[in-house]
């Protein structure tokens, strides 16, 4: 048999066996026993959910999988101990922490997803008045190596030219702007360009072709 309340009823022990239907219900007491959580059915939700709070006492279905709260960190994992991230939780540090003993990671250590990179793709990035930062042309080209800059480099020491052979260079065509040195020149290390009226690697010094000597 099932009861239906619609009133009010006071009483110390409410003991319930076949079913009780009613709109709110208020619970006093500092414990209350519901016995076996097979006992406790609440409609609503979706398999794999669970329930969350506001925090101002009002529930809602959530889905688990998207609420992965940040494990306690510690500041320092004592030579013995182990601290093991779980797989439901994150790591977030926002102090420098101390690992004497081990520690184990089966979720995120740090999780940045969704940020993403500064900047467009390919552009490098930079630190910016301590936030992170891309500029257009300043880019790396992760097949060929190259690094485009858009301005000038200041250079605080000495600037180190690839050096070849000038019959490697030779079967290098090059581009407007490119600089080498021989390591078999006489004397060695002589700076080379890419003269590109000829179309050729001519020295600096009287834009002879590497050939000529």
């Amino acid at each position: 048999m099932k009861t239906g309340i619609h009133g009010t009823v006071t009483t110390k022990y409410f003991n319930v066996k076949n079913g009780m239907t009613t709109g709110n219900v208020l619970v006093s007491e500092a414990n209350t026993t519901l016995g076996n959580v097979s006992n406790v059915h609440i409609l609503g939700g979706t398999n794999g959910y669970i329930l969350g709070t506001d925090g101002s006492g009002n529930l809602s279905w959530v889905d688990a999988s998207s609420t992965q709260s940040p494990a306690p960190m510690p500041i320092v994992i004592d030579t013995g101990n182990t601290l093991t991230i779980s797989s439901n939780y994150q790591g977030l540090f926002g102090t420098t922490i101390t690992v004497d003993g081990e520690l184990v990671i089966d979720g995120i250590l740090i999780d940045v997803s969704g940020q993403g990179a500064p900047g467009s793709n390919a552009q490098i990035s930079f630190n910016d008045q301590g936030n992170p930062a891309g500029n257009n042309g300043f880019t790396f080209n992760k097949t060929t190596g190259n690094v485009n800059i858009p301005g000038s480099i200041s250079v605080g020491a000495f600037f180190t030219f690839p050096a070849y052979s000038k019959a490697t260079l030779g079967n290098i065509t090059g581009v407007i702007g490119q600089l080498a040195v021989l390591n078999d020149s006489s004397p060695v290390g002589q700076l080379v360009f890419w003269d590109a009226s000829n179309n050729r690697w001519a020295y600096v010094g009287d834009n002879a072709a590497i050939t000529s000597r």
